[in-house]
């Protein structure tokens, strides 16, 4: 009797320590939940490799509130074991000595850091450290709509064109086609957010800051930039553009034209397709991808836009946090995303598997981008949120108040060289 009851009571204690040892890791992202339900099968398989671990995920879709939240919570003392990480956050992170340096323990767990796109793990490495796992990417490319280029009789674009034959192309697309005297269907669009001509400057041999990215003067204010500033706000005077006048109050004009067959080229990133994935498919639209003009002698180039999970220096499950930080940047997980068509793989032999079998054409297109690509200065500048946010305004004075390039730049830059004097 005795006995039994012993052995009861140690079956009872191993049915409490099973429920009482189960180590549950936290992951959070600003994800949506159809971007967190991607996630899910390399969780699922992550948790089948390790029985007694269950990974709960805390999503926080504001992207703003996540990152005070994340940073209050590793400063308390009860961070999440894995986090999301944009390339605008890192010197933030970095520079706050709150990450992991995952470069120690990578090859433990299966990854070797060489699968990655070298300009794309430069942004979550400083030296020989790698703050976090790349997940996925995106250049910014032109897109345009060839039939509206075939119905002109247009050429479509090649990688390495001018900014000379875009102005061409923009005005042979441009149609007033009820005869009242304004264009219906637009060859060219003039966009607020600073990603969208960012690389327009790019490709033109100008910049926002100078190369140690200590001032804007002596970079925004060049003659450089101002010239492809000049040339881009002056597609709304040439009127292969539409006036934005309203896109301080409306969001998505260009890309509800573009969508509506009213807009023949849109700079964006891969992010667009996920929203026209279906049409494309069924032929309804017929897209292109491109890089940005340029500017004789500089040579095309974009910006990088990516994101990557890092783990927080005090996790308490150090060892489980960078195996599931790994399998969430592993192939199989990029595998999987890559069907939605979010954004680009960040390791090269799993894009390149991809886009040799893309039924929409597109994917060869956006590989052909990545060597031009270079990380964005957010990704190196930890102020740099400030700095952006104050850009599209050279837009604003530029095309709707009437102000000369020179003088916004000029004005502008030196409100940027006060910021990152602070």
């Amino acid at each position: 009797m005795a006995r039994h009851a012993l052995i009861v009571a140690a079956a009872l204690l191993l049915g409490a320590c099973s429920t009482d040892d189960v180590i549950v890791l936290r992951m959070t992202s600003w994800q949506s939940p159809e971007e967190n339900a991607l996630d899910l099968p390399a969780v699922r398989a992550f948790e089948r490799a390790h029985p007694g671990v269950r990974v709960v995920n805390e999503p926080v879709p504001n992207q703003a509130e996540y990152r005070e939240k994340v940073i209050t919570n590793i400063v308390s003392g009860a961070p999440p074991d894995v986090l999301l990480l944009d390339g605008i956050d890192v010197p933030a992170f970095v520079e706050g000595e709150v990450l992991l340096d995952l470069a120690p323990f990578v090859g433990r767990v299966g990854i070797d850091l060489s699968w990655f796109y070298p300009n794309v793990l430069a942004m979550f490495s400083r030296g020989a450290r790698t703050y976090a796992l790349p997940k996925g990417f995106s250049p910014v490319v032109m897109y345009y709509n060839r039939a509206m280029f075939d119905r002109a009789g247009v050429p479509h674009p090649v990688d390495g064109w001018t900014q000379e034959e875009f102005l061409s192309a923009a005005r042979a697309l441009t149609r007033d086609a009820d005869g009242d005297g304004r264009p219906d269907e637009w060859g060219a669009v003039v966009a607020r957010p600073f990603y969208a001509w960012q690389s327009w400057i790019w490709s033109a041999g100008g910049d926002v800051l100078t190369p140690d990215g200590t001032r804007a003067s002596g970079a925004l204010d060049t003659p450089a930039t101002d010239s492809a500033l000049t040339a881009l706000t002056n597609l709304v005077r040439y009127n292969v553009a539409p006036r934005p006048n309203a896109f301080r109050a409306v969001s998505g004009n260009e890309t509800r034209l573009f969508y509506s067959g009213k807009l023949a080229m849109l700079p964006s990133g891969h992010w667009l397709i996920p929203n026209i994935k279906r049409q494309l498919a069924q032929g309804k639209l017929r897209l292109g991808v491109t890089s940005t003009p340029r500017v004789p002698p500089a040579e095309p180039a974009t910006p990088l836009f990516a994101s990557a999970w890092a783990v927080p220096r005090n996790t308490a499950h150090r060892k489980l946090a960078v195996e599931l930080a790994a399998a969430l940047a592993g192939p199989e997980a990029q595998r999987t995303r890559l069907e939605a068509g979010l954004e680009l793989s960040a390791i090269p032999a799993v894009q390149e598997e991809f886009a040799r079998r893309d039924t929409l054409g597109l994917e060869p297109s956006f590989l052909r981008q990545v060597p031009t690509g270079r990380p964005p200065w957010g990704a190196a500048i930890a102020r740099y949120r400030e700095v952006e946010a104050l850009l599209p305004e050279i837009i604003d004075r530029v095309v709707i108040s009437g102000e000369s390039v020179s003088v916004v730049t000029a004005d502008v830059a030196r409100r940027i060289d006060a910021i990152l004097a602070r």
